[in-house]
C-alpha cells in the first residue's frame, strides 16, 4: 500500500511512549523501557526526538512510514532515526515491545553510528540475539548488567569490522580475570591496566570469547561455585559470597540462566 501524504506529526519526548511504560532502565545517554499495549492508542503520525530502536515482545501492529506498510510481530525489529515519522495502527492486544531510545552523544562519544545498524540476512539474527540479552540483563540486574547492557549496545551499532590478528594483551586479559575471578571488573579498570580502549576490549573479547565479559565472568563463578557444592559443607549463601556474587539470590539467578537449576537443587543429585 502507498501512502501519498502525511500531517503534521506529533514529536515525542526523549522516554516518552504512547503504551504503558512498566521498567525502565538508564545509561549514559541511553533508556530502555519495557512498555505495554492493552488497549488502544492514538494511531497518529509522530516520531521521536532520538534514535528509536523497538524489539516487538508479545502482539505487534501495522507500522507506516514514508511510502510503505510492514507488519510487525513478534522478533520483529523497529529501528527509526531521530526525527523519523510513523505510526503504528491495528495493534493486537496485549502487546509489549523492548524499546530503546539513545541520544545523539552515545554515537559521539562511543565512535558508533545508527548508519552502521544492520538489519538484514544474519546480522538481523545478530542483532536479535544482542537485544534479548539487554532484555535478560535487565532482570539479571547486578554488578555485570551496565557493562554488559553497554556492550551489547555497542555491538548494535558497530561496523564490526575486526582484524584477523589475536592481540597480545588477549592472552593477559585473560589471566586477569581467572586470577580475579571472585572480583568484579569492569571494563573501564581493565582498559587502565591492559592500557587499551574499552570499546576496542569489547569487540576483541566478544570474536575470540563468544560472549561479554560478564558472561564470561559469570560462568567462571558458577564453575568454582558448582565446586563448593560438590566437594564442601559450606552454606550456599557462605559459597555465595566467597565466589563474589552480590548475595544469596543473586547466585540463585546466575544459576537458573546459566545451568537450568538452583544450587540447592545441585547437592541433590
Amino acid at each position: 500500500m502507498f501512502l501519498t501524504q502525511r500531517p503534521i506529526a506529533l514529536r515525542l519526548k526523549y522516554n516518552t511512549f504512547l503504551g504503558t511504560t512498566n521498567e525502565k532502565f538508564h545509561l549514559e545517554s541511553c533508556s530502555i523501557s519495557i512498555v505495554n499495549y492493552s488497549k488502544p492508542v492514538s494511531e497518529e503520525w509522530h516520531s521521536h526526538e532520538d534514535v528509536h530502536l523497538s524489539l516487538i515482545l508479545q502482539g505487534g501492529n501495522l507500522e507506516s512510514r514514508k511510502k510503505e506498510d510492514t507488519q510487525v510481530f513478534p522478533g520483529k525489529i523497529i529501528a527509526y532515526n531521530e526525527g523519523e515519522v510513523h505510526r503504528n495502527r491495528f495493534t493486537a492486544f496485549p502487546s509489549k515491545n523492548l524499546n530503546l531510545e539513545l541520544k545523539n552523544d552515545f554515537f559521539s562519544k562511543n565512535d558508533l553510528s545508527f548508519s552502521n545498524l544492520n538489519l538484514s540476512g544474519t546480522r538481523n539474527v545478530e542483532a536479535y540475539f544482542e537485544l534479548l540479552k539487554i532484555h535478560n540483563e535487565l532482570h539479571m540486574n547486578d554488578s555485570y548488567t551496565l557493562d554488559s547492557v553497554t556492550l551489547s549496545l555497542k555491538s548494535l551499532f558497530s561496523n564490526n569490522h575486526i582484524s584477523s590478528y589475536k592481540p597480545n594483551w588477549l592472552k593477559l586479559l585473560k589471566e586477569i580475570i581467572e586470577d580475579r575471578w571472585n572480583e568484579f571488573i569492569s571494563l573501564d579498570e581493565l582498559g587502565l591496566i591492559l592500557n587499551v580502549h574499552p570499546v576496542t576490549i569489547s569487540k576483541y573479547f566478544k570474536k575470540y570469547y563468544k560472549g561479554s565479559l560478564g558472561d564470561y565472568m559469570r560462568k567462571i563463578k558458577v564453575q568454582k561455585a558448582l565446586d563448593y557444592l560438590f566437594n564442601t559443607n559450606m552454606s550456599i549463601t557462605e559459597i555465595a559470597y566467597a565466589c563474589g556474587f552480590s548475595d544469596h539470590s543473586h547466585m540463585i539467578r546466575v544459576f537458573k540462566r546459566y545451568i537450568g537449576y538452583n544450587p540447592k537443587s545441585i547437592r541433590k543429585f
